[in-house]
């Protein structure tokens, strides 16, 4: 298993990986042992990288964000921990209307990245005049909360995912499942605060 760990690490980069960390600095309960491993992945493309080489070494691993709806056991975690720290949210369309008064935006379609913590979502939806309130109480971050919270599913018109066979593809939110799925990212539409 360490040598797996080793050949993982130093194709991350080992600038970018933590061998033996306490876990309980990353998770809000402040509990849980050490990880063998731990990574963080700022980029899509380097969380999928970390998934395919646990898996192609068959080394467990466990995908967390804010560490806000999970514990780990006081032993501690036999494989790679990896932190989602992406950040991306980015507007894809607008709908609106013109009129005699000038432009209107009815709803803005977002594509917000998995690793994007909560109250940086809010933040977002504030400064683009958009419906905001119905989140103010989540923690997390948008990966795990879109499995649970159900203001997102109802706005998600797909997701991003990674699935159990390695290949990125976009699914309805119907056919999301925590066993099978990886959230990359959620296109959420948002409706305007006007």
């Amino acid at each position: 298993m360490e040598d797996r760990l080793k050949l993982i690490a130093n194709s991350f980069g080992l600038d970018k990986v933590k061998f033996d960390e306490r876990v309980s600095s990353h998770t809000a309960l402040k509990i849980g042992g050490v990880a063998k491993l731990f990574a963080v992945a700022v980029t899509d493309r380097e969380l999928i990288k970390l998934v395919d080489e646990c898996r192609s070494l068959r080394v467990p691993f466990l995908i967390i964000g804010t560490g806000s709806k999970i514990a780990v056991s006081g032993s501690g975690f036999d494989g790679v921990i990896i932190k989602n720290r992406t950040q991306n949210i980015k507007i894809t369309s607008i709908k609106g209307k013109v009129s005699q008064v000038g432009l209107g935006v009815d709803s803005v379609l977002l594509e917000v990245e998995g690793g994007v913590v909560i109250s940086k979502f809010v933040e977002f939806l504030q400064k683009q005049g958009l419906q905001y309130e119905e989140f103010l109480k989540l923690s997390g971050s948008i990966g795990g909360n879109i499995f649970i919270n159900r203001g997102l599913q109802e706005k998600a018109e797909s997701v991003r995912v990674l699935n159990l066979e390695g290949e990125v593809e976009i699914i309805p939110i119907a056919k999301l499942h925590l066993r099978n799925h990886i959230v990359i990212s959620a296109t959420l539409r948002i409706k305007s605060r006007l």
